[in-house]
């Protein structure tokens, strides 16, 4: 494959992704209708440097850490979805502040808050470097120039980083936050059930690899 097929083709495989509701996506829109755009945003940049990190680990034939401290990631899965049950419960229980201004004062905002919530929802799940594993093997080869690997992994942070920016700006609309104030309830109950599930999943995949790798 060509180094300019090889770059299409892989961000395609990955910008399909977006379409595939996981935790990082809920949690963004989360952020969003609740606490507003700046906030999701932030949330959104943690995501990205998540799958920045992921993406270079795959790319650049970091893949064999998880293979020689294989427990590291599993205890990655462990606190991240403890971390992950911990805020699909406050979700559950309507206990995320609901701020309908449209800005945040830099006084009452927790950057450090939102940003760390969006990167360890996103390295909470070590199998993302395995998806862009799966990917990489099918459009990269041996002979793939250095320059084509770098364009491939900026293109993937530009895209999940324009895609985050597409969310917190749709779910941010004045028409949508007013519709969410009224069912935020209900919305919060789906939300923390999902993310629930999800977080259950990781703790019990972690759980397991740890017993059985013994």
């Amino acid at each position: 494959m060509d180094p300019i097929h090889s770059i299409i083709v892989t961000l395609f495989l990955f910008i399909l992704t977006f379409f595939n509701p996981g935790a990082n996506l809920f949690i963004v829109v989360q952020t969003t209708l609740s606490s507003g755009k700046k906030a999701g945003l932030t949330c959104g940049y943690g995501v990205v440097l998540g799958n920045a990190i992921y993406s270079g680990l795959g790319l650049f034939g970091l893949v064999t850490l998880m293979s020689e401290f294989g427990y590291l990631f599993s205890l990655i899965k462990i606190l991240g979805g403890l971390y992950l049950l911990y805020y699909a419960i406050s979700v559950f229980k309507n206990r995320t502040q609901l701020n309908l201004s449209t800005q945040n004062s830099l006084e009452s905002f927790p950057v450090v808050t939102y940003f760390r919530r969006g990167l360890i929802s996103d390295l909470s799940n070590p199998q993302t470097i395995l998806f862009f594993i799966s990917i990489f093997s099918t459009t990269i080869t041996p002979t793939t120039p250095l320059w084509t690997k770098i364009i491939i992994w900026l293109g993937i942070v530009i895209a999940s980083l324009v895609w985050r920016i597409i969310l917190c700006q749709t779910f941010s609309l004045s028409s949508v936050r007013r519709t969410y104030s009224r069912i935020h309830k209900v919305v919060g109950k789906i939300v923390g059930f999902i993310l629930g599930g999800l977080a259950t999943r990781l703790i019990y995949q972690g759980i397991s690899e740890l017993v059985f790798s013994k």
